[in-house]
């Protein structure tokens, strides 16, 4: 089973591969290597939340090893939630539109804004659920310089209105 026929993620050997480090063999050539070269936390997942894997952001965020990840449950092994699904999680409203869903997101326990990604792969596991591209991207850098570009034109707009009214007298 490859990416290119379509139907991935529940080969009976998935997990023991997983364990000796080799993703390639069963994700496709180079799969792996293309998560992880994103500097971003991705994983690929399934409508039920299942983690089928992880590059290498998420994982050393994580502090996890591939073995430890690959088939559990991403809102227990990501936000340590046993039951339910993370607030900012929008993969159930991606899963009944059936469509991409983005969001930006406050966590409130890191103190960091993020930009939440669900999007449909096109792509099945073998027994039939299709597969996700999860995305999650620290944004507050980005959210910070913005607010700070808004007050300084708030600023500049204060100060020409009040340039204005003494023009006028």
């Amino acid at each position: 089973m490859t990416i290119d026929d379509k139907n991935f993620g529940d080969h009976p050997g998935w997990q023991k591969d997983m364990i000796k480090g080799n993703t390639s063999s069963f994700f496709g050539a180079g799969i792996q290597e293309i998560l992880d070269a994103l500097p971003f936390y991705v994983m690929l997942i399934d409508k039920h939340h299942r983690i089928l894997l992880a590059n290498k952001s998420t994982r050393e965020a994580l502090q996890l090893e591939p073995h430890e990840i690959i088939g559990e449950y991403c809102p227990l092994v990501v936000h340590g939630i046993e039951e339910g699904t993370y607030p900012g999680c929008p993969l159930e409203e991606a899963v009944e539109k059936g469509c991409s869903v983005q969001r930006e997101h406050f966590d409130e326990k890191h103190q960091r804004w993020l930009r939440i990604a669900i999007y449909p792969t096109g792509t099945w596991s073998a027994g039939g659920e299709e597969i996700y591209f999860h995305m999650v991207e620290d944004i507050t850098e980005k959210k910070e310089l913005m607010e700070a570009l808004q007050e300084t034109k708030e600023i500049y707009r204060k100060l020409f209105e009040s340039s204005s009214r003494h023009e006028k007298k």
